[in-house]
């Protein structure tokens, strides 16, 4: 099962639909960007979550913030993960209380020794954010990387690809590489606006991928 992450939502309308529609992370964004949320902001469009049998996971997204912060903000929003999207080091993510997503960015310069290296030194529970490198910016391009380095990777490895994926091309990627998880944001919006027909477009092609793998796998 390809796991599912909607990221940067920013009103209580979408969450409710991810939740419904089965997605398995909410990405709240923390760091500047226009999706960014202050912690109020943010548990006021979540706490209904916490009433629901089964909900999906909260990770709160910061790029280079002071540790003792992410942890006040983990704590006050009740995040299930924060996600590292900056230069934070090894040291650094041992001071984060709560379990980790971490961003590696790719470009035509990263081989799969380089990813599976920084896997190794990870936290254990860590899990793998594989996005393509901006040129400026610390947030995800909404450009695809070359795929064809996850090829040359351990399948069993806990990696969230990003970047560029859309309702129409996330299929594919499941299809060909596996990943354990797929994140998704400005992919399923219209004009900078989540779109609630991509969001369902998008979680439904992830289901169909998933069941081909899996009708595959058993005609085996």
């Amino acid at each position: 099962m390809t796991r599912i992450k909607i990221c940067g939502i920013t009103d209580v309308e979408t969450i409710g639909l991810c939740a419904r529609l089965g997605a398995d992370f909410i990405g709240l964004v923390f760091a500047e960007s226009r999706r960014k949320l202050t912690p109020e902001r943010a548990l006021e469009l979540t706490h209904h979550l916490f009433t629901m049998p089964k909900r999906p996971k909260l990770a709160g997204v910061f790029v280079n913030a002071p540790a003792y912060e992410v942890n006040r903000i983990a704590e006050y929003c009740r995040l299930d993960r924060v996600q590292l999207s900056g230069d934070e080091d090894e040291d650094y993510c041992r001071r984060i209380e709560r379990p980790l997503i971490r961003a590696t960015r790719i470009d035509g310069d990263t081989g799969a020794e380089e990813i599976e290296s920084r896997i190794a030194a990870a936290r254990p529970r860590t899990i793998h954010l594989l996005d393509r490198r901006g040129d400026d910016t610390y947030g995800g391009s909404g450009e695809k990387f070359d795929w064809t380095i996850l090829g040359g990777l351990e399948p069993s490895l806990p990696l969230m690809v990003a970047g560029g994926l859309t309702p129409e091309n996330v299929g594919e990627l499941i299809l060909r590489y596996h990943p354990w998880g797929v994140d998704v944001s400005s992919g399923v919006e219209s004009r900078g606006i989540k779109d609630p027909a991509k969001i369902l477009a998008f979680i439904r092609a992830v289901k169909a991928a998933d069941a081909r793998l899996k009708g595959v796998r058993n005609a085996a």
